[in-house]
């Protein structure tokens, strides 16, 4: 029995072991002019005769003529292959030996896979009984497996009992297998020459296929959580809305990038943290009417009073638990998003008609010459690449190309392709078609591709595409069409693709870790986004205008930066970059003091650094020849550990690269 509920048709049992009542005699005059002397022949059999008839199947003696490539098939086999292999083995020994074979067919009575003696199967090639061959009604008449798939019901039908003459030697048992909807998924067949003993098929038929109904149903639930987990993870990253998972003890589980753009704290320092340490619980617990109305609870956030936050128990069928989710944004704006750098001034009701890259604030000729290669290829349906660190812009590079270009009125679809697992990626690229896999939607989905035709589809973290699925992604490029999963016929798609990575791509594909002909395609229009250690003349530019936005979200009169802070600011590395710098800013505006933000707001690892950086030393003393000794011997080490890349080097020492450098020439260290 099935752990599961679901409505199917009742299970008569059939015959066990009977020898077939009708005669050659009355089988002749039925299939000629449908009259039948006596009353031995089976009511289930009677009227499968009579669809035959009906659908005028031809019953000579002939083999089966419908055959199916079994790449057709694959969908079925591959499920199969996860969930049967065990109970196949089990029924093939039981019938080992006994001149009788195991079949397995999908819910089209197309046979899917055969196992069985060697001579057994040489008899069964006879009628042509083989993967890929059609044994529906509509095609070889009466039989066990079709006559199965017809009426839900286990079959057993010996020698003259099917209607075709050429299987009056041969005597099957079949009983079909439900999927968990309740709808038939396939069949399980035992079938040999009617002089076989067929006398204990049915009980292991019928065992095999509710083995196999219990198989597929723990096979669906845990495909529809995987599906589940990954969209409730996409949806909880996608919203513009501040988003943090809290646990039963009150710690916090999960967060979002709008959530840590507006608390200012990065996810690392977030998760594991109590949610009381930014939140006054307090409301929560006295509302003791909120697990009965399952409504939300206003909070106050103790680290910025301006924000919005709510929190909701999560509810089920049987009430709610102890963990929440709290959702933050802003109190008096609409906007709550993420992003990398990402900078915006009024709503945009309010703004003037963008060009598509004003929100990059920049001076620098460096950024400048990225921003002019990245509006040409904005007018070009070319391929773009975008390669840059964390931090440094490049989805907002990516959403300025679509709004420079003519596609501006299309979509823009952002994909994460570090976000999904290697069985979900393609599905979620191209779609799949009904009934492509078991739990998929009945109409079937179209993907991100689909989605974003006649616009920009923007490939994140390009270089986390499992290898297996980048040839499909080649295939689309190339033809700019796609098929679904599960479909045959290709779709064709108008998009213009911009990829990006803060990999190094070329590495990968010396590696075996990227495909080189997808690595030449995507790269056809490449742009470098300099960090923001190469573009020193913008890290004031942003800090000022950080300080001044959250100014003004936070309600409080504008700081200016001091001199001291504004010379650590420049002389910074900025590993993180402009999130990293505006995250920085935000601690300083939340620690300040006095009239201007001074070093004593900043945040300590950044005094650390710089301490590290300008620290005296005193070169006559033997202290010093020791010191200089250790310091020497620890930079190449790290640049050993490290494969010789002098920023990873420096960010490990806690040093600024050009700090570094210097370090190296003095102590003739090469890289």
């Amino acid at each position: 029995m099935t752990d599961f509920d679901v409505k199917r048709p009742s299970r008569s049992i059939p015959r066990r072991g009977k020898k077939p009542q009708v005669s050659f005699i009355q089988w002749k005059q039925y299939v000629e002019d449908g009259r039948v002397q006596g009353d031995g022949l089976d009511g289930q059999i009677m009227d499968s005769w009579r669809r035959c008839r009906e659908m005028h199947v031809d019953p000579s003696p002939r083999s089966c003529w419908d055959f199916l490539p079994m790449s057709r098939l694959e969908p079925f086999t591959a499920t199969l292959d996860h969930v049967g292999n065990d109970v196949i083995a089990e029924t093939y020994a039981a019938v080992k030996g006994k001149k009788l074979l195991i079949t397995i067919a999908d819910s089209n009575a197309r046979l899917a896979k055969t196992y069985g003696d060697v001579s057994i199967l040489r008899e069964a090639d006879k009628l042509n009984f083989g993967p890929g061959a059609n044994w529906a009604e509509t095609c070889v008449g009466t039989n066990a497996i079709g006559t199965a798939l017809v009426t839900g019901l286990a079959m057993q039908v010996f020698g003259q009992e099917h209607f075709c003459q050429s299987h009056h030697t041969w005597s099957c048992t079949a009983a079909p297998i439900f999927d968990p909807h309740g709808n038939i998924w396939g069949c399980f067949d035992i079938s040999g020459p009617a002089d076989s003993d067929h006398s204990f098929c049915l009980g292991q038929v019928l065992h095999a296929a509710r083995e196999l109904e219990l198989r597929l149903s723990r096979f669906y639930f845990r495909e529809l959580e995987t599906q589940v987990s990954s969209l409730v993870s996409t949806l909880f990253n996608s919203v513009l809305t501040g988003m943090i998972a809290v646990d039963k003890s009150g710690g916090i589980r999960s967060v979002n990038s709008a959530a840590e753009a507006l608390l200012g704290v990065s996810g690392e320092a977030l998760r594991g943290s109590r949610a009381n340490a930014y939140f006054d619980m307090e409301a929560l617990r006295a509302d003791s009417a909120v697990k009965e109305r399952r409504q939300p609870v206003m909070l106050k956030c103790r680290t910025n009073p301006k924000l919005l936050v709510q929190a909701a128990r999560i509810c089920s069928t049987v009430g709610c638990g102890e963990e929440l989710i709290i959702t933050v944004c802003e109190m008096q704006r609409t906007r709550c998003f993420p992003g990398e750098g990402q900078l915006s001034a009024e709503a945009p009701a309010k703004r003037a008609p963008s060009s598509g890259f004003e929100d990059i604030l920049h001076t620098s000729q460096v950024m400048r010459g990225a921003i002019a290669r990245a509006a040409n290829a904005a007018k070009t349906p070319s391929t773009v690449l975008l390669v840059g660190e964390t931090g440094a812009g490049k989805e907002l590079f990516a959403r300025g190309i679509h709004q420079a270009g003519k596609r501006a009125k299309g979509p823009f679809v952002a994909v994460n392709c570090g976000a999904f697992s290697e069985e979900l990626v393609q599905s979620e690229l191209f779609g799949y078609a009904p009934g492509a896999f078991t739990g998929a939607l009945r109409k079937g989905r179209i993907g991100k591709f689909e989605k974003a035709d006649k616009g920009v589809l923007f490939l994140d973290e390009i270089s986390e595409m499992p290898l297996s699925l980048q040839v499909n992604l080649l295939r689309a490029l190339e033809d700019r069409a796609i098929v679904p999963v599960g479909g045959l016929e290709p779709r064709p798609v108008d998009v213009k693709v911009v990829a990006a990575t803060n990999r190094d791509l070329e590495s990968l594909v010396e590696r075996g870790e990227f495909r080189s002909d997808l690595y030449y395609r995507i790269n056809v229009v490449g742009i470098e986004i300099p960090p923001l250690r190469q573009r020193t003349d913008d890290i004031l530019l942003l800090a000022r205008h950080r300080v001044r936005k959250l100014c003004e979200e936070f309600d409080t009169p504008n700081f200016e930066i001091s001199e001291e802070v504004c010379d650590i600011l420049s002389a910074y590395d900025w590993p993180g970059n402009v999130r990293e710098l505006f995250n920085c800013m935000e601690y300083a505006l939340n620690n300040v003091t006095g009239s201007e933000i001074g070093v004593e707001s900043l945040p300590p690892y950044l005094m650390k650094a710089h301490t590290v950086e300008t620290e005296p030393l005193d070169q006559n003393s033997p202290q010093s020849f020791q010191l200089e000794k250790v310091e020497s011997d620890a930079i190449r080490e790290a640049l050993s550990f490290h494969d010789g890349n002098v920023s990873r080097t420096a960010r490990a020492l806690g040093i600024g690269r050009t700090t570094l450098y210097a370090k190296m020439q003095k102590f003739h260290i090469k890289a």
